[in-house]
């Protein structure tokens, strides 16, 4: 018989569980969500840090959720057995005295499923499968409203190339990756971020032959120029001041190591950071070199060009990322859900013209 040692814990998403063996904490700690006229979008992490004599295993995680009298409304569950997921599937064990960056599994809600608490239990087992245990706690969403009156950065047809679904690597950013934790980043940056690039008719960015993933992920040298968006103007998404301005890296979709450890926002390449005066802060990356038209400490306005799409930094292909956040540099900064106004949603032959509205990955948008 195979000898079980179980352990049950509960916590308020704001604090650490405590044990000896396994200890889990939600990052970051204020959960927020983002909705539109369907679902409900979670997005969130938990660091598992191992601390028994086992390599261990996840191959379960159940939730049941509660709603402001806490009733229930909702229980679900991922497994290795019956349930797979994206987080559990090929998932390797959890070696002892180590920790994992896990990716909350249960991303989307219906508009109908209150939010209130949600209560998670993970199960694990040890590798050699003579151990389990059982880890339990709490979460409590809240609506993020946006505060700074926002429109899109990019005019003309957008697609939303990337931006922070559960399969997107705005998501899916392992800041426990030994190269990050070399850099000193500690957080997700980036964890609402968007990817826009310009495209014609048909959805396509670019000019000429088809092109492959292979041509970009493995650094197939083309031409910026055959990329409808490469040199369009990019616009103030909001009110602010200019707190940090970069302007003078080559459109050459590189960055070293080194560069970063000068300026921990140098993945960006050249950036134009807005603070919006209210805890908001509006990143703009991998602009066109030389292209900025804005100062460190100027006041800009909604609308007003501040530069142009360019390729420079980590960058797989000209495009501009944006990000609303938290605050200034990349290593202690949180993403904030962003929601834009003035602007057309693209269905076929039917334009919807949106207010206050929530963008994501494979999105097209318009506006003027």
């Amino acid at each position: 018989m195979k000898k079980h040692l179980i352990l049950i814990l509960t916590l308020s998403q704001s604090l650490w569980s405590q044990n000896n063996n396994i200890t889990i904490s939600v990052k970051p700690e204020k959960v927020y969500y983002e909705k539109d006229q369907s679902n409900q979008y979670l997005n969130f992490d938990f660091l598992i840090e191992n601390k028994s004599s086992s390599n261990i295993i996840l191959n379960t995680v159940e939730i049941a959720v509660y709603d402001q009298n806490n009733k229930l409304a909702r229980r679900d569950l991922v497994n290795l057995y019956s349930r797979e997921s994206l987080e559990l599937s090929g998932a390797k064990p959890i070696e002892s005295g180590k920790g994992k960056l896990f990716f909350n599994p249960f991303p989307i809600f219906t508009n109908v499923i209150p939010l209130n608490k949600i209560h998670y239990e993970f199960s694990f087992n040890s590798e050699d499968w003579k151990e389990n245990y059982f880890v339990s706690l709490d979460v409590f969403p809240e609506l993020y409203k946006t505060k700074t009156n926002l429109i899109p950065p990019v005019k003309g047809r957008v697609l939303v190339w990337n931006g922070h679904d559960s399969n997107s690597h705005h998501r899916r950013f392992d800041y426990t990756d030994p190269l990050f934790v070399k850099r000193g980043t500690t957080i997700n940056f980036q964890r609402f971020g968007y990817d826009f690039v310009v495209v014609n008719e048909e959805g396509i960015m670019y000019k000429g032959k088809p092109k492959t993933n292979i041509e970009w992920y493995d650094d197939i040298a083309d031409d910026n120029n055959d990329y409808y968006g490469f040199g369009v103007p990019i616009y103030a998404a909001g009110d602010g001041i200019v707190i940090d301005v970069r302007d003078e890296v080559a459109d050459n979709r590189q960055v070293s190591e080194e560069e970063i450890a000068k300026n921990e926002k140098a993945y960006g390449g050249n950036y134009v950071i807005i603070d919006h005066q209210n805890g908001e802060f509006s990143w703009f990356g991998h602009l066109k070199q030389g292209s900025i038209t804005v100062k460190k400490g100027q006041t800009v306005k909604q609308g007003e060009v501040i530069g142009a799409m360019g390729a420079s930094g980590g960058s797989l292909f000209p495009h501009l990322h944006y990000e609303l956040r938290n605050g200034d540099g990349a290593k202690r900064v949180e993403g904030l859900p962003s929601y834009f106004n003035n602007y057309s949603r693209v269905l076929g032959n039917k334009k919807t013209s949106m207010t206050n509205g929530l963008i994501n990955s494979g999105d097209i948008i318009e506006s003027k």
